[in-house]
């Protein structure tokens, strides 16, 4: 089943989504994988308020670029443009979620690079986007073209893994609608 290019989610093997991201040109050294279920939660409830983009100054401030009401991305890519220009009068919020990202613990170690950047971007995103990882894609050139300030990209995915659940990979993920 496809529905505006998103494919019928499945339980997913790191090898799998390896092999989605190499194809994708994600580079593997800015992917996260989380170390279970209950990250994966905890990182959906962390962006349910956005496009699927989250944007950190230097210490761990969230940046505020869009109204939470609009799930708009349009003004995501206009800020990704000039995110070096950024000056000391933009909106930052606490999020005491975010800090939870710091942690290197939260990373796999493997994919950790120096955390020290002016900005850190982080990509939410999953095998069964399809062709709309192409959205994210056009955001991380964007900040490759035009940001030329420190800042690290990291590529969280938010698949749900098949050795979480003791299934095989690329077994459908059937859900439940709960009714009230």
């Amino acid at each position: 089943m496809h529905a505006n290019g998103f494919k019928t989610p499945r339980y997913e093997s790191k090898e799998r989504i390896k092999s989605f991201a190499k194809a994708n040109e994600i580079e593997e050294s800015k992917i996260v994988f989380l170390k279970d279920s209950i990250e994966l939660k905890k990182t959906l409830r962390l962006f349910s308020n956005s496009p699927g983009i989250i944007i950190a100054d230097t210490n761990w401030h969230r940046l505020n670029f869009q109204n939470k009401k609009e799930n708009c991305a349009a003004p995501v890519e206009n800020l990704l443009m000039y995110l070096c220009d950024i000056h000391s009068n933009t909106i930052y919020y606490n999020d005491s979620n975010l800090t939870r990202i710091k942690s290197l613990s939260y990373f796999n170690r493997s994919s950790v690079n120096e955390m020290n950047a002016s900005y850190y971007i982080f990509f939410l995103w999953n095998v069964s986007m399809g062709k709309n990882i192409k959205k994210i894609k056009a955001w991380e050139n964007i900040l490759k073209e035009h940001a030329k300030c420190n800042h690290q990209i990291f590529w969280i995915n938010c698949d749900y893994m098949a050795d979480w659940y003791q299934v095989k990979p690329g077994k459908k993920i059937r859900y439940q609608l709960k009714r009230k």
